[in-house]
């Protein structure tokens, strides 16, 4: 299913279902669903990390449950309706998450993986990776995953990748926008170990408060945004923690939320 662990103050969940290429069961939804709910609920927590194996980051929707669903009568609500929009509402739970979220997709990352690793804030990626979306090349639509895709490509982009059902290489999907960064297979850990590094120098409410203001700018008007982003503004100077972040930067040390951090390294 996943393997969750926590390293300092990150928590890495690990898909890991060799035999179905990571493909997103009942349970590995739900199991994913709760790492995040996880992770939100420790204020210290800076990232989640999201990952599958080299060969696979996941494979996509779990066609036998499909199968298993279409065997049965037909009812209101349909069961497939639920099932669906299960996946979604984990979508929706990675892109609003309160800490930040990085997906490393090495490996095939096909339909329900692609959006997996779309909600996501940092999608690092080895140049061995693919990503797809071949929903309409099978007679489906990619239901659940392209407002995500969407909103990291814009409409025009995600129209001609999902329209069309498109394998990309890692290299064609950073260009396009569906990942943020590339880099050799030998080279991921360290990539990694760098980008954790740099966000572990991050004080754990300003993280947050900086994702609620990004946020809130995805669905209130510019004003209302701002106006919450003063508010956010105001209670951390106020809580006193800028005060020894401003005397670490002028001593040129790392502040108290860093130093005694633990290896991020397994």
């Amino acid at each position: 299913m996943i393997r969750t662990e926590t390293r300092g103050v990150f928590l890495f969940a690990t898909l890991d279902a060799p035999a179905t290429r990571n493909a997103l069961t009942d349970a590995m939804v739900t199991a994913l669903h709760d790492a995040v709910a996880t992770a939100a609920a420790q204020p210290q927590t800076r990232a989640l990390v999201l990952r599958g194996s080299p060969k696979a980051f996941c494979a996509g929707g779990d066609f036998s449950r499909f199968k298993e669903l279409m065997a049965e009568p037909a009812s209101v609500p349909d069961p497939i309706i639920g099932f669906n929009r299960t996946f979604g509402t984990l979508l929706q739970a990675l892109r609003n998450a309160p800490m930040a979220t990085i997906a490393v997709v090495e490996g095939a990352a096909f339909g329900g993986g692609a959006g997996l690793a779309a909600a996501c804030d940092f999608v690092l990626a080895s140049s061995s990776a693919e990503l797809a979306t071949p929903e309409v090349t099978l007679g489906l639509p990619p239901a659940q995953i392209a407002p995500f895709i969407a909103s990291r490509l814009g409409e025009s982009a995600a129209l001609r990748l999902l329209l069309t059902g498109r394998r990309l290489k890692a290299s064609e999907a950073l260009a396009l926008g569906l990942v943020d960064e590339v880099c050799e297979p030998e080279s991921v850990e360290a990539r990694l170990g760098q980008l954790l590094a740099q966000m572990q120098r991050a004080e754990p409410a300003a993280l947050r408060a900086t994702k609620a203001i990004l946020h809130k700018q995805r669905h209130a008007p510019l004003g209302e945004t701002l106006d919450f982003a003063a508010g956010r503004f105001a209670a951390a100077l106020r809580s006193g923690t800028p005060t020894e972040g401003l005397a670490a930067f002028a001593q040129r040390r790392a502040p108290s939320w860093a130093a005694d951090e633990p290896g991020l390294q397994p």
